[in-house]
């Protein structure tokens, strides 16, 4: 049967900005918070590990969950065919052993494990990797694009899983390794619960995973309880449990991991908060890459920006090393390249140099116009700071530069009011995956979900087009270097900071194990106490 999903990727930088939004909100108090549904206090030497999460998320069901604010259960429930290494753009098994790609890009192989269960006893084989496939394509909701070029899937025998492609997809691995990838969902859960929606009532709040927990309470707006799954195939957990509240107020996190009612808080704290916690010997705080840029996109349809030459001395003007060193201070490194770092090799995909104003400062005395719309999107603080001292730094040079924040449903409807649309925009974003495809198709290109101020690089997306069927990995690269490169030489796009992930948590804990797409989360089986 053809398996063919009519949707390209919304990226779940749509499920960053959402939240992000609850970083600064103030409807929670120490008082009134979850800290007494937590079911105990956090402290060393104990097998329950408690965390926070800023919201709720969507549903736990692995084929529709396309957030951040939940990989923590997603990918503690679910497992795919791969995932990514610690800390890397190579992948490494999951539920499969190994895997082979056909020379021409058609044909992947993978060898399962043996022994594997689904938390419900039911033995995992290729028939329910491919039933899981046709559960995704069947659900049909945003993460089943990954499955797009998906003709045919078949278990010719009980280890043994292919996929056939109808064209190569050069991302296509770096799918099943992403958190939003296809994970395997029991068949006997799908047949049990199927009703009319392929189970996904019953997996609104139960789950049919394999992963080293399992989901035994979901309360939405209260706490969602994790329990180790003693029959897992990998190595058993230490954490017997992992309890997650609901507190929107991240001075209330502050607060009750200070009290040690949290064990760890996984993002939202502020850079003045994480250097104070970073200073106390009762903490430790981690740091850890992940593919999150902080960007100005730049409008090329209306005002000064309409002229490339100012759009491209605007880019040089920038000097990133300042604005990184006093917004983020440790907490990201500059940017140097379009795309993030890990999705080509060292040296490829460089973006324009900044630091030099007097190309910006030349041109400003010549304009007609010396007004600039600088918005932010306010789902992130850190977008306000930034938008603020550039501001301050474009003033110097001559430019009458006022600065809005935009609420992010408005950030996501820019593409239809082109004539208010900002002359530039501050945002903070992620890909689904580390692969150059995921970031530049849906933030540069034409007709990218994101590309918000509505860019148009028609040799850039030419570009991105040949990698995107490209089965040489060199030509490929070189592909995918051409279209960031470009992208970046049309102003459009000003990456100015590679934002690291930052967890701060009690001492004694050890066993931070972070993946570079899974933003938001450290794998809870590789926790312990010391």
């Amino acid at each position: 049967m053809r398996i063919r999903i009519s949707t390209r990727p919304v990226v779940a930088a749509v499920a960053l900005s959402l939240a992000l939004a609850g970083c600064t909100s103030s409807t929670s108090s120490p008082s009134s918070a979850a800290g007494s549904a937590t079911g105990g206090t956090a402290a060393a030497g104990s097998d329950v590990i408690h965390l926070a999460f800023n919201g709720d998320m969507q549903v736990p069901d692995p084929d529709i969950f396309y957030e951040l604010e939940g990989n923590q259960v997603v990918t503690s429930v679910y497992e795919g065919l791969i995932r990514y290494k610690p800390d890397s753009s190579e992948k490494e098994g999951a539920i499969a052993e190994s895997w082979t790609v056909s020379p021409d890009g058609l044909t992947y192989t993978f060898k399962l494990r043996s022994g594997v269960t689904f938390h419900d006893g039911t033995p995992v084989d290729a028939a329910a990797a491919v039933a899981s496939f046709k559960r995704r394509t069947d659900v049909n909701s945003a993460p089943a694009y990954m499955l797009a070029d998906v003709v045919k899937t078949a278990a010719p025998d009980p280890l043994t899983f292919v996929v056939t492609l109808d064209k190569p997809v050069t991302p296509f691995l770096d799918y099943l390794a992403a958190p939003y990838g296809p994970k395997l969902v029991s068949p006997k859960v799908l047949a049990d619960h199927a009703g009319t929606d392929f189970a996904q009532n019953w997996l609104k709040d139960h789950d049919g995973g394999t992963g080293p927990y399992t989901l035994s309470e979901f309360t939405p707006g209260t706490r969602y309880v994790l329990s180790r799954y003693d029959s897992y195939w990998g190595p058993k957990p230490a954490m017997k449990q992992a309890i997650i509240s609901i507190i929107p107020d991240i001075s209330t996190q502050r607060l009750q991991l200070e009290q040690g009612q949290l064990d760890m808080i996984l993002h939202g704290l502020n850079t003045a908060d994480i250097e104070s916690f970073r200073n106390n010997p009762k903490f430790q705080v981690k740091q850890f890459p992940v593919v999150l840029k902080n960007v100005m996109f730049v409008n090329e349809n209306k005002g000064i920006f309409k002229d490339e030459a100012v759009r491209t001395a605007f880019a040089v003007a920038l000097d990133k090393k300042s604005l990184v060193d006093e917004i983020y201070k440790t907490r990201a490194t500059v940017s140097t390249t379009t795309f993030p770092p890990a999705s080509l090799p060292a040296g490829m995909g460089k973006s324009l140099t900044g630091g030099d104003p007097s190309k910006l400062q030349a041109l400003v005395g010549g304009l007609s116009s010396k007004k600039v719309d600088l918005a932010y999107s306010t789902d992130e603080p850190t977008n306000q700071r930034m938008a603020e001292l550039i501001q301050t730094k474009l003033q110097a040079i001559g430019l009458d530069v006022t600065v809005r924040g935009l609420p992010i449903a408005q950030v996501f409807d820019l593409p239809n009011q082109a004539a208010t649309a900002p002359d530039l925009l501050v945002t903070t974003m992620n890909p689904d995956a580390v692969h150059a495809d995921t970031w530049g198709r849906i933030f540069n290109y034409t007709k990218g979900a994101l590309n918000w101020l509505m860019c148009t690089v028609p040799a850039g997306d030419a570009a991105m087009d040949a990698g995107l069927h490209e089965v040489n990995q060199a030509k490929q690269d070189a592909d995918y270097s051409k279209a960031a490169e470009l992208y970046a030489a049309s102003g459009c796009w000003v990456d100015i900071a590679d934002v690291q992930e930052t967890v701060v948590a009690r001492a004694g804990l050890t066993g931070f194990t972070h993946q570079l797409s899974t933003t938001f989360t450290v794998r809870l089986a590789d926790l312990k106490n010391s």
